[in-house]
This record gives C-alpha cells, sequence and structure tokens, in this order.
C-alpha cells in the first residue's frame, strides 16, 4: 500500500436506521434546550442593564429638582435570576440529552413531561415579572 493512501475503513455493525434518526432528533431536542437557555441569559444580562439605563433616563428627562430613581435594584435582581435560570437549563438540558441516549440505546425510551410542565412555568412566571417590573417603572415614571 502507498503511504498516500488511506487505510480501509473497518466494517461497523449495522444500525437500524430508526435508532440514527432518534439519536439525530435527540440531538436537535438539546440544541433547542441550548438555545433556550441562551435565550434566558440574553434576558437576564438585558433586564440587569436595564435598571441602569432608566436611571439614566430619569435623570436626563427631569428638569426640576431630582427625585430618586426606584426599580434598578429589581432589574439587576431579575436579571441575576435569568441569568442562573439560563445556566441551570443549559445543565439540565445536558442530563436530559444523556438520559435519552442511554434509553434510546437501551430501546426504552420515555418522554420527559416533567420537564417540558417546568421550563412551561418558568417561562411564564419569568414573562409576569417582566410585564410587572415594565409596567411599574410607567407607573413612577408618570408619578414624576
Amino acid at each position: 500500500m502507498e503511504p498516500s493512501q488511506n487505510p480501509p475503513l473497518k466494517p461497523t455493525p449495522a444500525r437500524p436506521e430508526g435508532r440514527v434518526r432518534d439519536h439525530l432528533a435527540n440531538e436537535r431536542t438539546f440544541l433547542a434546550w441550548v438555545r433556550t437557555a441562551l435565550g434566558l441569559i440574553g434576558i437576564g444580562f438585558v433586564l440587569a442593564r436595564m435598571g441602569v439605563f432608566l436611571r439614566q433616563l430619569a435623570m436626563m428627562a427631569t428638569t426640576g429638582p431630582r427625585r430618586e430613581f426606584r426599580g434598578s435594584h429589581e432589574f439587576l435582581i431579575t436579571g441575576v435570576v435569568f441569568l442562573i435560570l439560563g445556566t441551570a437549563l443549559c445543565i439540565a438540558a445536558n442530563r436530559l440529552y444523556d438520559r435519552a441516549r442511554r434509553a434510546i440505546d437501551a430501546n426504552q425510551y420515555e418522554p420527559p413531561r416533567h420537564a417540558v410542565l417546568i421550563l412551561t412555568v418558568l417561562v411564564a412566571a419569568g414573562s409576569a415579572t417582566i410585564t410587572g417590573l415594565v409596567v411599574w417603572q410607567l407607573i413612577a415614571l408618570q408619578d414624576n
């Protein structure tokens, strides 16, 4: 055999087509969970910075005596909570992926019902929190 030629590949046992498809679907699901985690982390960063932005906006908008701006700590705390949730979701996505991979290999896969419910509740609660903070700030700006 010439040195420039690649050695022949070893034959591998044939995998059922459905099993390969299941593993690829598992990877797509993992990537969707990671994308959601990155979205939560991005929202957390924006919320943490929004308090500073609103404080600067309130300082520029007032022409009379400056009033104390309220709300920057709430945005910072909510932002940090979203950052933590996004990080935790990324770790949980890895665990779900690994669990599903082993279950597919063992031909014993069951969908994770609780994970979907927990994510739905977290996103709904976070959305309600963000909406409440924004409405609270609008009311505060109108009072000034």
